[in-house]
C-alpha cells in the first residue's frame, strides 16, 4: 500500500510533463505557410503574377523562395511559397 501514492505522483508527474511537452509543440506550430500559384506561356510573367501575389499578403522577398516547373511543353508553373 505504501507505493500506491509514489504511483499516483509518478502518473500525475509524467501526465503533466507530456502535456507540457504538447503545450510547446503546439506554441512551436505557429508557422504559416502559404502557397502562391502562377501559370503561362512565359515563365518570366507567371513568375511576377506569383511574386505580386505573395507581397499583397504581407510577405517580403527573405520569406519566400521561388520554384518554376515546365508543366506541358511551352506552359510553365511558377510556386512562390512564403513562411512567416
Amino acid at each position: 500500500m505504501g507505493s500506491l501514492p509514489r504511483r499516483i505522483a509518478a502518473v500525475t508527474l509524467t501526465t503533466a510533463a507530456l502535456l507540457g511537452v504538447a503545450g510547446a509543440a503546439t506554441g512551436a506550430s505557429a508557422t504559416t505557410i502559404r502557397y502562391f500559384k502562377a501559370s503561362g506561356v512565359n515563365p518570366g510573367v507567371a513568375a511576377s503574377h506569383a511574386w505580386a501575389a505573395a507581397h499583397a499578403a504581407g510577405f517580403t522577398n527573405d520569406q519566400c523562395s521561388q520554384e518554376s516547373d515546365m508543366i506541358v511543353p511551352g506552359y510553365w508553373q511558377v510556386v512562390v511559397t512564403c513562411v512567416r
